[in-house]
């Protein structure tokens, strides 16, 4: 029996069930670098009611760009919820970035550093 936790607590984001079986679907050590940038880049967003967020990211893996669609979920007083990920195409991606739903690398987060190799 597998068990998913439903919230990070040191990161303050909530993940739902289709968030991590995208990840399950994915090449595993590709699913960890997808992890490892959305913990180090993501940012809060401003709540709303039942809306939906969709932000781009691209990560490195095996010498090749990875771009990936990220849905976020923002509702006044709860956490940030990780709702769903998938990957796409670099055109999908350069129109997330025509559409400034990206998530920008040089934002300086909040969060703690952690020793961990970053691979963008």
């Amino acid at each position: 029996m597998d068990f998913k936790p439903k919230y990070i607590k040191d990161n303050g984001y909530d993940v739902a069930d289709e968030y991590l079986e995208a990840l399950d679907d994915m090449d595993f050590e590709l699913s960890l670098i997808i992890s490892n940038y959305i913990d180090k880049h993501v940012i809060d967003i401003k709540p709303t009611i039942h809306t939906t967020h969709v932000i781009g990211g691209i990560v490195k893996h095996n010498n090749e760009s990875v771009p990936f669609a990220l849905e976020i979920i923002k509702e006044r007083g709860s956490f940030l919820i990780l709702s769903d990920i998938c990957l796409i195409t670099i055109n999908e991606y350069l129109d997330l970035i025509n559409l400034n739903l990206y998530i920008k690398q040089n934002v300086k987060s909040d969060k703690k550093k952690k020793n961990i190799k970053t691979v963008y």
